[in-house]
C-alpha cells in the first residue's frame, strides 16, 4: 500500500476508521471485526483511528484486545472531548476530562501512548487554551506522541 511521510512519520495513504466496528451502521460480528483489523495490518494498512465514545469505549477495548501483541505496527489515533451523559451526546473539554479520558483509552487500547489524540469537538464552556494545555500536558507526560490536534474546532 502507498505510504505517505511527513514530520518523519510514514502512514499508509488510506486509514482505517474503527468506529463502525462498534456502533453507527447495525450491529458488527466480533469475528469479523477482529479479522478486518488483522487483515487490514497485513494487506499494509498502518493508521487506525478510534475514539473514546464509539460505542462508548466498546471500539477502544477491541482494538486494544485485538491487537494487543501487533502495536509496534500501526499509527493509532484516537479522541476524546464528545460524551454521553443520560443518553445525550454532548461536550467536555476541560483538562480534567481530557486527562481521565485519555488514561481511561490507554488502558481500553492496551497501550501506554497513543500517536495522535484529538479533541474531538471544541467545547465553548472551556477556554480552548485549557483544553490545549491538557493536551500538551499529555505528551509532557508521554502518553501521547508529539502530535495532537483539534478537529472541528472553530
Amino acid at each position: 500500500m502507498e505510504k505517505r511521510e511527513n514530520l518523519g512519520l510514514k502512514v499508509s495513504a488510506m486509514g482505517l476508521g474503527c468506529m463502525s466496528m462498534s456502533q453507527g451502521y447495525g450491529s458488527a460480528e466480533r469475528k469479523e471485526s477482529e479479522r478486518t483489523l488483522h487483515r487490514a495490518l497485513d494487506i499494509g494498512y498502518t493508521f487506525l483511528d478510534t475514539a473514546s465514545v464509539y460505542g462508548t469505549g466498546h471500539n477502544e477495548s477491541l482494538l486494544g484486545e485485538t491487537l494487543r501483541n501487533r502495536r509496534d505496527e500501526f499509527f493509532l489515533a484516537s479522541k476524546c472531548g464528545i460524551i454521553n451523559k443520560d443518553g445525550k451526546r454532548g461536550f467536555d473539554g476541560t483538562p480534567k476530562n481530557i486527562s481521565q479520558t485519555l488514561d481511561d483509552s490507554l488502558k481500553r487500547l492496551n497501550t501506554d501512548y497513543i500517536d495522535l489524540y484529538f479533541l474531538h469537538r471544541r467545547d465553548f464552556n472551556v477556554p480552548i487554551e485549557e483544553s490545549v494545555g491538557a493536551l500538551a500536558d499529555a505528551v509532557k507526560a508521554g502518553k501521547n506522541w508529539s502530535h495532537w490536534s483539534l478537529r472541528m474546532f472553530i
